[in-house]
């Protein structure tokens, strides 16, 4: 361009003027600008940590000098990680520009499983090094990367201003916050609790793909506008905070830095308040729980929502149901505890874990993110209640409706068994009868269970519960021998009790667990018997509170390892308690009043971790022919006799 001299303005001004003046143009060369060289940073040695956790050994690293406008300039560095504490450095570098990019690239140590990574995943970091010679790589200077471009190149902020306000932003989708003079890429993962917990967050339980895909989501979410507004992916995060168990989290991260010589104690307390001020102020809600889909693999799901009737048989075949839940990954537990109905289940290598007591069923979930299923039949009516999550009150209480028609006939044995037991102890007399001895099925009768017996295709007693009822006279129960829960003595006037050939057909299964062919344990007053007589029957016996007996009979009764009979309170007096030909875990007596106690002719088992096997005693007893036993426990020496028995270990006193 051509610059205009003074003499031709006032030219200009002339001619307007009528000025007869020459008009003369002078060129004068622009004055050439000096050209200014972007400054040479140079470092003797430039290092940092790249940290999810921490980056395995030879994950790449590479760094990139930028422009004002954050513009790579053409030359790069590359280096590589040297230890498994995400350590690298570069020595002797001159970088054109102060503005650098980090990227980094490679495998982790994942903290919440445990384990290295199961891909790899890139981090990057922008970061002035005028006065610095360390950067770290992490998840916030991550996500803040994209931001501070934006914030520069479209709002024109300084470098230093766009880092400062990206950065705060990111925190603020965390709930968190830094004083202003800590920047993103000087947090350490072994000394600041914040950058774990934001680690945690974007997390979970996701894979590397997934977790990458997240941080991409994210990162393009908040780029313009420095929000995170889309509530999918703040769901997402809520998500993965929602059953992170924070203390194997611990345990995993200090562990790992252990092993490589560098001592690590996370703050617990801290970690928590991070998180849960994260969870209690986000606003997205939380879209992950236990689920308990409709079906499972045994028909529908007794669980599942929505599901309120059920039936015992179907086409005279008793119908089954399935009990399943699937539950998230992590620290998410589940218990279900079904009161009454179930007549049998079959599943507990299904990821449940079940117990009972009576006709009451508690269902635990082994291992949380595997789906646990089970398979079950109902007999009557029952309250399913859930507690889920470590509740200590169920967090959800529901009824179970069953329509007990077209079941399957019942054992003519059986039945005539038991209306000879109804005539036997005054059964017109009972408080309650309701349908004892008419021509309806036996499960509608009062007091009584059934289940589906499959070799036989009948219906079998199960359970006689009649306690408080006015039962008088002797009592016989005879080839019951699906039966595993007795109780017709609390609270009732029966003179003499026989029970035998009972419950011998109910699988070790149920012998395993808590399953008694007699149990006492008064809550309607005291017993007083003439006569107890139990033979050729299995499952536990189990007698406690105000219970006497002028004689007690055991016979040829088949107990698995870990069951036992009980007769161990102080209120508990019996005459003479014979136990012979039986199998069992353990017998225990020593704090009843019994005046001679004999025990011939029997086996006792070890459980699985070579425990059990033997006999504790308080009164005056004989131990005959016995096999099996590790020790035998009396309170007075003198009281026990030890005859034909191979037990090396007898034990006297308190």
């Amino acid at each position: 361009m051509k610059n205009l001299s003074i003499p031709f303005l006032l030219g200009v001004a002339c001619l307007f003027g009528a000025c007869d003046n020459t008009i003369t143009v002078i060129e004068t060369p622009l004055e050439e600008q000096p050209k200014v060289e972007d400054p040479v940073i140079t470092k003797d040695v430039f290092s940092g940590y790249v940290q999810k956790g921490p980056y395995i050994n030879g994950s790449s690293v590479m760094i990139t000098p930028l422009d004002g406008q954050l513009n790579q300039t053409g030359n790069v560095f590359t280096t590589q990680i040297i230890d498994n504490s995400g350590n690298f450095e570069r020595k002797n570098v001159e970088f054109a520009s102060n503005f650098i990019e980090l990227k980094a690239d490679g495998y982790y140590f994942n903290e919440v499983k445990g384990e290295n990574s199961n891909g790899s995943l890139t981090l990057y970091a922008l970061a002035d090094i005028t006065d610095i010679n360390s950067v770290n790589v992490n998840i916030l200077t991550h996500l803040e990367r994209q931001r501070i471009i934006y914030l520069i190149q479209n709002d024109k902020l300084s470098f230093a201003d766009a880092k400062k306000r990206a950065r705060n932003e990111v925190l603020g989708i965390f709930k968190l916050s830094l004083p202003d003079d800590v920047a993103s890429e000087s947090l350490d993962l072994t000394e600041d609790v914040l950058l774990l917990a934001v680690s945690l967050i974007v997390q979970g339980q996701l894979s590397t793909g997934d977790m990458s895909e997240l941080l991409a989501n994210i990162i393009s979410d908040i780029r313009t506008d420095g929000r995170l507004d889309s509530p999918v992916l703040g769901s997402q995060l809520m998500n993965n905070v929602a059953f992170l168990d924070l203390d194997k989290v611990k345990s995993n991260i200090e562990k790992r830095y252990s092993t490589l010589g560098i001592e690590m104690n996370v703050n617990i307390n801290e970690l928590k308040n991070h998180i849960k001020q994260f969870k209690d102020n986000c606003g997205f809600e939380q879209t992950l729980g236990i689920v308990y889909p409709e079906m499972g693999k045994y028909g529908p799901n007794i669980l599942a929502d929505g599901f309120v009737d059920a039936k015992s048989y179907e086409n005279g075949i008793p119908k089954t149901y399935s009990v399943k839940a699937e539950l998230p990954a992590g620290n998410s537990s589940l218990k279900i505890i079904i009161k009454s109905g179930i007549g049998f289940y079959q599943g507990s290598d299904n990821n449940w874990l079940v117990s009972n007591i009576g006709s009451q069923f508690t269902f635990s979930v082994v291992e949380s993110g595997k789906s646990a299923d089970a398979s079950v039949i109902f007999v009557g009516t029952c309250s399913i209640e859930y507690y889920e999550n470590g509740a200590t009150t169920p967090t959800k209480v529901k009824k179970v409706y069953v329509d007990k028609g077209d079941t399957a006939p019942d054992d003519a044995r059986e039945r005539e068994m038991l209306i000879a037991f109804y005539q036997s102890t005054n059964g017109d007399n009972w408080t309650k009868k309701d349908n004892w001895c008419s021509a309806k099925p036996i499960s509608q009768w009062y007091g009584i269970e059934t289940w589906y017996h499959p070799a036989s295709g009948k219906s079998r007693v199960k359970s006689i519960a009649l306690p408080n009822n006015n039962l008088t006279g002797a009592a016989n129960l005879t080839d019951l021998k699906s039966l595993y829960d007795l109780n017709v003595l609390d609270g009732n006037k029966i003179e003499s009790l026989t029970i035998d050939n009972c419950g011998n057909e109910v699988s070790q299964d149920y012998l395993n667990g808590t399953r008694p062919v007699f149990y006492y344990d008064n809550n309607y007053g005291s017993c007083n018997l003439k006569a107890l007589n139990i033979s050729n029957s299995n499952g536990y016996i189990y007698v406690n509170g105000n219970f006497t007996a002028e004689a007690v009979t055991i016979s040829n009764c088949k107990l698995s390892a870990q069951r036992s009979m009980y007769f161990n309170s102080p209120s508990t007096k019996i005459g003479t308690l014979t136990v012979s030909d039986c199998t069992m875990g353990y017998f225990y007596a020593d704090n009843s009043v019994i005046e001679n106690i004999a025990i011939d002719n029997c086996t006792f088992l070890k459980d699985e971790h070579g425990n059990r096997a033997y006999i504790h005693v308080g009164n005056k007893t004989t131990v005959n022919n016995c096999k099996g036993l590790r020790y035998i426990y009396s309170k007075v020496c003198s009281d026990l006799t030890v005859t034909n028995t191979d037990c090396n270990d007898i034990r006297c006193g308190d």
